[in-house]
């Protein structure tokens, strides 16, 4: 009797060890798992996700922690679009995130809508951990990026491509972070955003760093760069071109809305050039 219970704590700890090890997930044609959803539900705290190239029509929901969900290095590689019928995920996104610390690089998000016009390629639900978009692209998109409020929370956005979303009503965005602790965009090309702003941010502390918003001779984008609740913003190393016909003559506006204590901004080394007639490059209010 004793052997036997022996044997039996001795298999429950190599279960439990076993279970401990980060898998890596493939995710393509003839793999075990052949949708990012699929994955998605098998996925546990710390996996890795390869997907191979190929395009999803695919929506999920990824709840686990830790997560490192790959494409190729080579970008446009790994396309997801809505699936058919169009609808997202928990009517939000294509990608929803409920996980913290995850980090999603060399994807591809294309064309999500949803009933209220504000569908996201990627609907991040921020919490205390930190979420790392790297090499990703968003394109036609209601909003590209789209996140909730968590003041303890990280948004890394680095080398990654927004244009053409927003739904033309001027509530939806390239990117829309809400009041996260810390946004950090760096290396990101955003422009043409459909009457809505090609950064959008409400975080406490916001870091541009050379970024490039240019929307050339016809784009539609209203501000530029807007953090309406101010905060500890750096606007750094970055070109921002207004176009003659965009909808609001202001490039950039910071605080418009009420900032909040403390607030603040920086702005150097950026190239600005306004062709809208009577434009203006800067609004400021960080009291």
């Amino acid at each position: 009797m004793v052997r036997i219970v022996i044997a039996a704590a001795a298999l429950a700890l190599l279960a439990l060890q076993a279970k401990a090890i980060p898998a890596t997930l493939v995710v393509g044609p003839g793999e075990k798992y052949t949708t990012p959803s699929a994955a998605a539900r098998a996925a546990r705290d710390g996996d890795t996700v390869r997907i191979l190239p190929g395009t999803y029509r695919d929506a999920c929901v990824w709840r686990a922690n830790r997560l490192n969900i790959v494409g190729p290095a080579s970008s446009g590689e790994v396309k997801v679009l809505p699936p058919e019928g169009g609808r997202l995920a928990e009517r939000k996104g294509l990608w929803v995130l409920y996980g913290s610390d995850i980090r999603i690089a060399g994807i591809s998000f294309e064309g999500a809508r949803c009933p209220d016009k504000n569908g996201a390629g990627l609907w991040i639900g921020a919490n205390s951990g930190t979420t790392r978009v790297d090499r990703c692209s968003f394109t036609r998109n209601e909003n590209g990026i789209l996140t909730t409020a968590a003041p303890s929370a990280a948004i890394f956005i680095k080398n990654s491509t927004f244009r053409n979303c927003g739904h033309g009503d001027g509530y939806s965005h390239n990117i829309y972070v809400g009041k996260v602790g810390r946004l950090v965009c760096e290396g990101i090309v955003s422009d043409h955003c459909n009457q809505g702003h090609c950064l959008k941010s409400r975080a406490l502390a916001t870091e541009i760093v050379n970024c490039r918003f240019d929307d050339g001779n016809d784009g539609l984008s209203s501000y530029l760069v807007n953090c309406p609740n101010g905060g500890k913003v750096r606007l750094e190393r970055s070109t921002l071109v207004q176009s003659p016909v965009a909808p609001n003559g202001i490039m950039v506006s910071i605080g418009e809305k009420g900032p909040y204590p403390n607030s603040s901004f920086k702005n150097e080394n950026n190239r600005f050039d306004n062709r809208r007639a009577n434009g203006r490059t800067l609004r400021v209010r960080d009291s």
